[in-house]
């Protein structure tokens, strides 16, 4: 049986945590789907 090791988790780079990480990239993702959405109002 393979010897296997826990790696343990290393922090973002950036926020500190893996949670406001996710959160900053969800908050983005609806930004830019809005954006989109104006755009697409605006543009018919």
């Amino acid at each position: 049986m393979p010897h296997t090791r826990d790696v343990p988790d290393e922090a973002p780079p950036f926020l500190r945590t893996w949670r406001r990480v996710y959160t900053a990239t969800l908050i983005y993702l609806v930004l830019i789907i809005f954006v989109c959405y104006l755009f697409t109002r605006f543009y018919r």
